[in-house]
């Protein structure tokens, strides 16, 4: 298994929740209202400098449900015209 780890701009949501209802992955947590900042997506802290936030999603996925959201992460960000993206990939060596 491992665990993915799904940093996006909030207003990609709709669009993970509905990647997520067409797979039936169902094990995840989400997170709507994030700040910081990244390379991809520059500074979202929410407040009247750094407008916007973030929204993260971890994901403890079999094999299959993990292909199918690292395969539509890749497209998502070969779109011409698209949010910031960014999804980290760890191992998940045990769960409690």
């Amino acid at each position: 298994m491992e665990l993915l780890i799904i940093v996006c701009s909030d207003t990609v949501q709709d669009e993970i929740d509905q990647l997520f209802e067409d797979h039936k992955i169902t094990n995840y947590t989400h997170i709507p209202e994030a700040t910081g900042a990244g390379k991809g997506g520059g500074i979202r802290l929410n407040n009247e400098v750094w407008a916007g936030r973030n929204s993260m999603y971890m994901v403890a996925g079999n094999e299959q449900q993990v292909a199918e959201i690292k395969n539509w992460v890749k497209e998502y960000r070969k779109r011409e015209i698209r949010e910031g993206m960014k999804l980290f990939s760890l191992p998940l060596n045990e769960v409690i």
